[in-house]
């Protein structure tokens, strides 16, 4: 990987120093500590306040200069008027890396910019790399490394994943980062890139390409700092077959304004930038939810290479609904093979016809084994690319032990599952068997088909670009 490789220390640091550093749990100087232990970091942690010589158990030194020991990654989070000064001791330490918390720069108008342009040309020439300022840091989930102060590491442990998120929006990225542990989703990292001083969306997507843990990409967008860069690198993310989804804001002219003013954003024609995620084969979003959940989507299956969707419904209303929205998103629904019809057809209910939108009704419900044969056959059917399977069931107990006997078979099942299930919290149980089993899960019929027109749409766009890896 090159250039990008050499981020590792950034994102799995042997060592970090806490510029700042508070002995209050609840301060941006505080938080770092307090979550870096939470999430059992097993490098050193050097807090830096000449106001404590201890915090936490932690010797606490005056400056970085006084740390005994060499430092891979530097925290700063102070008064913008001090940062300055940290940041010639962090070139004097030969510290490579800086998560720069501290606000007040371009965001704020032209002596921000001003500011920040100093900052720049300062840490260029001392070879030291920035993410932010402005910024709510980073998270790598598989290695227990949370660099933040996101109230997001509140909970008790970090769940590793296999969608990478950048965001410059540390708030929106927030809201993301807790919806996904909501629905059991895992992030393999979390960064927060503020005003870009340095270190922009192109640098961490180009590292997530040399990271195997990361299977997807999702962005969440206010400007690109360097367009012709990104293009590069979204080819290179075509070519080693990981999707990239986006969700650009700023549309508008008052969403330019509110972001010009959050991180500096300079937002072009929005017509551009739908222009260049159509070429390059991103997935653009326009919702928090669908953010996280096309990525997954993506994260758990390779794409298909055709739009030919079954669908297997407990309600014949609701098999009326999803073909209705599948419609609207250009997929196929054929009929059964005449092999599947004979495989089916002493199960299938008086009530019902083999047929897709395939009616399987809620009498099966009672024996787990007859959905996993509805779904082994569909599966096996050489008429569809993919499958989704609704349920209306709510009951808890009934419903489990169906979703138990799915996440045995799921990984088995030579086509994608997605499953769609828009009832309430009763069903929960079954929720949590499904999630914990990898199997994406949509509550929101609309969502579900949006997003799994997504996932053929970026199918279909591979087998037609001779530049997309498909291994």
């Amino acid at each position: 990987m090159g250039k990008a490789k050499s981020l590792d220390p950034l994102f799995n640091p042997r060592s970090i120093a806490i510029v700042g550093a508070s002995d209050d749990p609840n301060r941006i100087g505080g938080l770092p500590i307090q979550f870096l232990r939470r999430h059992k970091y097993a490098g050193k942690i050097f807090p830096v306040n000449p106001k404590y010589r201890e915090i936490a158990g932690l010797p606490c030194y005056p400056s970085l200069m006084e740390i005994p020991e060499p430092v891979d990654l530097a925290l700063i989070g102070i008064p913008r008027q001090l940062v300055f000064g940290a940041m010639k001791d962090c070139g004097e330490k030969k510290i490579p890396f800086v998560i720069l918390f501290s606000a007040g720069y371009a965001e704020m108008g032209e002596e921000g910019r001003r500011d920040q342009e100093e900052l720049r040309r300062f840490v260029r020439g001392a070879g030291i790399r920035v993410v932010g300022p402005n910024c709510i840091g980073i998270v790598n989930t598989h290695d227990h490394v949370a660099t933040s102060f996101t109230s997001g590491l509140e909970i008790d442990s970090l769940i590793p994943g296999a969608v990478g998120l950048v965001t410059q929006s540390g708030g929106v990225g927030n809201c993301v980062l807790t919806r996904t542990y909501d629905r059991a989703i895992g992030l393999s990292y979390f960064i927060s890139s503020g005003n870009e001083l340095d270190l922009e969306v192109s640098d961490f997507v180009e590292y997530f390409l040399g990271d195997q843990r990361t299977k997807s990409i999702a962005l969440l967008l206010e400007d690109l700092k360097a367009p012709l860069k990104f293009r590069r690198v979204a080819d290179r993310a075509l070519k080693a077959g990981k999707p990239i989804v986006a969700l650009k804001v700023g549309r508008s002219e008052k969403g330019q304004q509110a972001a010009a003013s959050h991180t500096g954003a300079m937002s072009g024609a929005d017509a551009l930038y739908e222009a260049l995620f159509r070429q390059k084969g991103i997935s653009r979003v326009f919702d928090v939810d669908e953010l996280f959940e096309v990525a997954h989507l993506f994260a758990c299956y390779r794409p298909p290479e055709g739009n030919r969707l079954a669908i297997l419904s407990t309600s014949g209303g609701s098999g009326a609904l999803l073909a209705d929205l599948a419609s609207d998103h250009g997929l196929s629904l054929p009929g059964p093979s005449d092999r599947a019809r004979n495989q089916l057809r002493d199960v299938v209910p008086a009530v019902a016809s083999i047929a897709n939108p395939m009616d399987i009704t809620t009498q099966f419900m009672n024996d787990p084994e007859v959905v996993a044969r509805y779904l082994r056959t569909f599966a096996e059917d050489e008429n569809f690319d993919l499958l989704l399977l609704n349920f209306t069931v709510s009951t808890s107990d009934r419903t489990l032990k169906v979703a138990e006997r799915i996440a045995e078979i799921q990984r088995a099942l030579p086509k994608p599952l997605i499953f769609c299930w828009p009832v309430g919290n009763m069903a929960r149980p079954g929720f949590s068997c499904l999630q914990r089993a990898g199997i994406p899960l949509f509550f929101q019929p609309a969502r579900c088909l949006s997003a799994i027109g997504h996932f053929v749409r970026y199918g279909l766009f591979c087998k037609g670009s001779r530049e997309c890896n498909r291994l």
